[in-house]
């Protein structure tokens, strides 16, 4: 049923309704005294996010143990309205990818900004934006286990509202979708994407011969409808190189050439569905896309997750900006202080930092500036983070550096999603500093 494909039931009176109200609940979360950062906080009293909007509190002032990972929020408001702008202007639609961050307020900012969908990568995700008031997925891999079809059945059943759309990516896991739906007695037919994929990547037809088999198979089952192509590009380059661009671009183009054809056999309505990733090639993605002539007007989709938060490494060399390419300009919102624990050599410190705090796969955290016990601030010079432990950072600093313990290291960091994970409660802060709201997250 592809001809309401481009509704977003977040601009409804329902969809506000429910948004409105999973904010509400979310505001008045208390945080609990366990969550890393904020004990000291808490034992003094009641802490809520609508508690902070009210009366902020010092980033600096004594209230917060550290490490402690931040949120900038004009950073995070600034980027998530830059990409909704350039996917106006070029066309696209957005389903940001919601594994990245796991929190229902960044996602509602998101819809607020005209987002699609959320994308996730499973129920378990799905699940837990539901719960918060999110009604438009796309869940970018093939649902691969019984309790989750059928609790999708049973939900597609009684939430006239909910829409998702799933990846398949072979006869068997069409078969296996068809079995399960059929078990769970589903009422409407779920949403399919046929998933293309290529050699050496992650899931995904690995030709389009095998993807059109699959279409074919959707075609024949009555509790599947299918609704478009879907694929990940991601996995063709990290570095942003020119040979990089020029495989995403045969990708896309290749994706584009699946869709065009199953709607020129009349396995696809008009309107159908072209979803892409977009994280690191979102311009390349999108401009191979939109230049292909289509048949069926078809709705693209872009799904990129990291672009709200950014960082300070991989994603800030590969995404377009680092490449001096058409793309949003994004500024890295996510950061962490962490404290001085001891200076054993001239040129070591050991940080409070460690990989239960910062991601590591895709380069370690990236010092910034330093603030002294007595609260003079300095760029964080000539300094580098050069391995992590579990509860441990290695920094290497100049010899004649003044850092000691109890100093604050400000570090950003590389790869948001594998940060993001290991906070459960995240601090706002503003320009000056003062923590002014929390996001949660439900990894």
């Amino acid at each position: 049923m592809a001809s309401d494909v481009g509704n977003n039931s977040s601009n409804d009176v329902n969809g506000e309704r429910l948004r409105a109200k999973a904010l509400d609940e979310l505001a008045d979360l208390p945080v609990a005294v366990t969550e890393k950062g904020w004990g000291s906080v808490v034992s003094r009293g009641v802490v809520t996010a609508r508690s902070l909007r009210a009366n902020a509190l010092g980033l600096h002032d004594g209230d917060f143990t550290f490490p402690l990972a931040v949120l900038d929020r004009s950073a995070l408001a600034g980027n998530i309205t830059a990409m909704a702008r350039w996917c106006e202007q070029h066309g696209v639609r957005l389903a940001p990818h919601g594994k990245t961050y796991m929190s229902p307020e960044i996602a509602h900012q998101q819809l607020a900004a005209g987002a699609w969908a959320i994308t996730v990568a499973g129920i378990a995700q799905l699940q837990a934006y539901h719960a918060y008031g999110v009604r438009r997925f796309v869940v970018a891999n093939q649902l691969a286990d019984r309790a989750g079809v059928g609790w999708l059945a049973r939900q597609l059943a009684v939430d006239a509202d909910l829409r998702v759309w799933v990846n398949v990516d072979s006869v068997a896991g069409v078969e296996f979708l068809a079995a399960e739906l059929s078990r769970a007695g589903a009422r409407r037919p779920l949403e399919v994407l046929v998933e293309l994929g290529h050699p050496g990547g992650r899931t995904g037809a690995r030709s389009v011969e095998t993807a059109r088999a699959v279409a074919v198979a959707v075609a024949a089952c009555p509790d599947l409808n299918l609704a478009g192509v879907s694929g990940y590009e991601g996995t063709l380059g990290h570095h942003g190189l020119p040979e990089e661009n020029e495989r995403v671009a045969a990708w896309a183009a290749g994706l584009a050439r699946l869709g065009d054809d199953l709607f020129s056999a009349g396995l696809l309505a008009p309107g159908y569905v072209v979803s892409a990733g977009g994280s690191a090639f979102p311009d390349v993605v999108t401009h191979t896309l939109k230049l292909w002539a289509y048949g069926g007007d078809p709705v693209i989709v872009l799904r990129s997750g990291a672009y709200a938060v950014h960082d300070d490494g991989y994603y800030a060399s590969v995404t377009p900006s680092g490449r001096q390419a058409d793309g949003p300009v994004l500024r890295p919102a996510l950061s962490v202080w962490a404290p001085v624990l001891s200076r054993p050599e001239p040129e070591l410190a050991l940080l409070l930092l460690g990989r239960r705090d910062a991601g590591f796969d895709e380069g370690l955290p990236v010092p910034r500036e330093v603030r002294h016990r007595d609260g003079l601030r300095v760029p964080a010079q000539d300094m580098e983070v050069t391995a992590l432990n579990d509860q441990h950072g290695f920094l290497r600093v100049p010899a004649g550096s003044a850092l000691g313990p109890g100093d604050l290291v400000h570090v950003g960091i590389s790869h948001p999603c594998t940060t993001l994970d290991k906070w459960r409660v995240i601090a706002v802060v503003d320009e000056d500093e003062q923590v002014v709201d929390l996001v949660h997250t439900f990894f």
